[in-house]
């Protein structure tokens, strides 16, 4: 029995190895078909690498072989297309004309710059000859480049003939140059030092950094110091900078460094050079170039005190009133201050010019800035710069905007000249500025070296003057525009948006979202508009219906009608009481802004947008109008429309509405923020009580009268009264 057992074990052993070794062998087998598979699949795979290589090599090879014979082809007449370029600039702006140095000419072009602007040929020759200039020339036209390249061509030449002067260690600098700002002044001294390459030394001095590396640069010796009037005084009193050996002295943006109180630090600097170069025998005689944008008293008087009498006026401006940049855009939209910062992240998203855009906001205080900084639709790319934000900070902001980290700087007037960051395609002032000029160098910050620009002004109705005083001083002309409504919006947002996929999105992660995309397709039914429209509507992150905004105040919720009179009418009271009469259930809570039109056959109003409907017609126009729920109807002497701009309207002096201006001649309830309206009202021009006629102020005083009192305000005067309606003075 025992043994039977054994026995059967045995077998059952033998049996189960049988069934592992048919086992192994089927793995091993169904190995060695996978194994000859993927070799074969890996041979095809390889073959058809190889074909598709030697296909792409046969067609390199051919098109090598088209250039080549194109190239052949041309060859004869490249210099012929050389000479055509080279004749299209006009003599006078060529490098070669003024013997300018090898170095100088490749680090331009390095630049992108292949010849020179008007004013820079126009101050070439003057200033290689020797003279003093005063040099004039509208913003952005290059004015740093007009006394840096003759300046450093002299240093060249001054080199080829005596080498050793530059080689003394310690030596005093041969080129001064004072700005009005610490931006500015870097900016300069940048300008400078790629000039020079590694053929002389530039440093650049400013306050709000500490002394001791400043001190030891100088002391090494230099060729040339950039910097701000105070910092330049403490160092000249410290006897860290030494003047007797200077060959330029430079005053740039002289008419901004006056406005901000540097007239004495200026005298002082001038009158120091004279008194240092008096005290060391065969000190050279050194010339003095301003540039300004302006020739106020103090310049006159710097010139008659402080350059030699043959001195070169060179002067792009002139008599011409347009001292704005030439290819700058300048539009005015009227806005409370409540709506503005609504506003303004949809401006800078229909004007700018793309997701690459830039764009700089001027504000009047730091305050607004820092708060205009955390608005929903700017604060995403946007950055602050003002006089409370460290240098080292300021640096790094400005550096970072030029560099394109983010797309959008508000800024203080510490922005306001001189700053020349490429490619700003749009300038908005957060209200008018208090001066003309400020406002010349602020749109100036675009439309610079020939490149179109945009600066978008808001400003209050009681602001409106300071417009007209900036157009009949500059010659100007404001185009008058509203507020961006949903349609430019989107529109903006969606082109934005598509440039960003075009750009940055690769082909290759496209397959990941495919099966996604199905699904989505799927959701609307197979149709790709709606369900691609919707996608693009969530990435620029409207989902819901965008409320309407006013095209007269960029007040959101209301809708602008704009009714067309077949002939001239005297105020809006006609078409109100025809309203009225059509539209009893509408009253003046829902209703704002009555505004004649210029030609007197026109009147927009503003209404509230539940009170109305409408349909829209292909090209943009309203269609089936319902007002309060009742359809409007044309007349002959009255038509209907939505406008989708303004017509140009008649300028506003406080009587043609009655939450703006009172209503029909009769008083009413404000004037340019006073109140009251045109004759027998109480205020007119933002005085606090009073009419044009008879009532008790005009022209924004505090308690006078203009026919019965102090002409134009008796407790202070005419546009500039601390009790003024309009808030503050205008400074012509």
């Amino acid at each position: 029995m025992p043994g039977v057992l054994k026995r059967e074990l045995l077998e059952e052993e033998k049996h189960e190895t049988e069934e592992e070794l048919v086992k192994v062998k089927k793995i091993k087998t169904e190995k060695k078909e996978k194994k000859e598979k993927k070799d074969k699949k890996d041979k095809k795979s390889k073959k058809e690498k190889k074909e598709k290589k030697e296909k792409k090599d046969k067609k390199e090879e051919k098109e090598v072989k088209e250039e080549k014979k194109e190239a052949s082809s041309s060859s004869s007449n490249t210099s012929d297309d050389e000479n055509k370029d080279e004749n299209e600039i006009p003599k006078e702006n060529r490098f070669e004309t003024y013997n300018l140095d090898k170095a100088i000419i490749t680090r331009l072009e390095k630049h992108n710059i292949k010849s020179l602007f008007p004013i820079q040929a126009a101050t070439m020759k003057p200033i290689l000859d020797g003279f003093d200039v005063l040099g004039r020339a509208r913003t952005g036209t290059g004015k740093t480049l007009a006394f840096c390249l003759p300046m450093v061509q002299t240093l060249i030449n001054m080199k080829k003939e005596n080498p050793g002067q530059f080689n003394v260690r310690r030596r005093a600098p041969k080129i001064l140059i004072m700005a009005p700002t610490r931006e500015l002044a870097s900016q300069s001294g940048k300008e400078l030092e790629y000039l020079c390459g590694r053929d002389f030394l530039v440093y650049t001095i400013y306050g709000g950094v500490p002394y001791d590396p400043q001190i030891n640069a100088i002391s090494k010796g230099l060729d040339a110091v950039v910097g701000t009037p105070g910092r330049i005084i403490d160092h000249i009193e410290r006897g860290s900078l030494k003047l007797h050996d200077l060959q330029f002295l430079v005053m740039d943006e002289a008419d901004q460094m006056l406005d901000i109180g540097f007239a004495e630090y200026m005298d002082k600097v001038l009158q120091m050079v004279l008194e240092q170069k008096k005290d060391v025998p065969n000190a050279p005689t050194h010339q003095t170039l301003l540039f300004s944008a302006t020739v106020p008293d103090w310049v006159n008087k710097a010139i008659k005190k402080y350059m030699r009498p043959n001195m070169k006026t060179i002067d792009l401006v002139g008599s011409q009133k347009l001292k704005t940049s030439e290819t700058v855009n300048h539009y005015a939209l009227p806005s409370s201050w409540q709506n503005r910062s609504n506003i303004i992240g949809d401006i800078v998203a229909v004007y700018g010019k793309g997701v690459d855009s830039r764009t700089i906001i001027f504000v009047e205080t730091k305050n607004e800035a820092n708060e205009l900084a955390l608005n929903d639709k700017l604060k995403a790319y946007t950055q602050v710069i003002h006089g409370d934000i460290v240098q080292k900070q300021r640096e790094i902001t400005l550096k970072g905007f030029r560099d394109g980290k983010f797309k959008c700087l508000i800024a203080t007037n510490v922005m306001a000249r001189g700053l020349d960051i490429p490619e700003v395609d749009l300038v908005i002032n957060c209200e008018p500025p208090s001066d003309i000029e400020s406002y010349i160098h602020r749109s100036g910050r675009t439309g610079r070296a020939g490149r179109s620009g945009t600066c978008v002004t808001f400003y209050k109705q009681n602001q409106e003057y300071m417009l007209n005083i900036i157009q009949k001083k500059t010659g100007l002309k404001f185009k008058m525009i509203s507020a961006p409504q949903p349609s430019d919006i989107i529109a903006a947002q969606a082109a934005n948006m598509c440039e960003t996929l075009s750009h940055e999105i690769s082909p290759k992660v496209l397959d990941y979202f495919k099966d996604t995309a199905k699904d989505l397709l799927e959701r609307y039914n197979g149709d790709a508009i709606n369900s691609l429209s919707a996608c693009i509507a969530y990435m620029c992150n409207t989902t819901k219906p965008l409320a309407k905004r006013s095209l007269i105040s960029s007040e959101e919720g209301y809708v602008t009608l704009f009714f067309k009179i077949s002939h001239e009418i005297r105020n809006p009271g006609y078409i109100r009481s025809m309203f009225d009469r059509r539209y009893p259930g509408i009253n003046q809570e829902f209703t704002r802004r009555w505004r004649m039109c210029k030609d007197s056959r026109g009147v927009v109003v503003d209404l509230d947008e539940k009170k109305i409907d409408y349909d829209t017609n292909e090209d943009g126009t309203a269609t089936n109008i319902k007002i309060n729920n009742i359809d409007w109807h044309d007349s002959e002497t009255i038509t209907l429309e939505i406008p989708k701009s303004l017509p140009e309207l008649m300028e506003s002096h406080g009587a043609n509405s009655t939450a703006s201006f009172g209503f029909n001649n009769n008083g009413g309830r404000s004037g340019f923020g006073g109140r009251g309206g045109n004759n027998n009202g109480r205020s007119s021009y933002g005085g606090n009580r009073g009419g044009n006629g008879n009532g008790r102020s005009s022209f924004g005083s505090g308690r006078s009268s203009s026919f019965g009192g102090s002409s134009y305000g008796s407790r202070s005067s005419s546009f500039s009264s601390s009790r003024s309606g309009s808030g503050r003075g205008f400074r012509k």
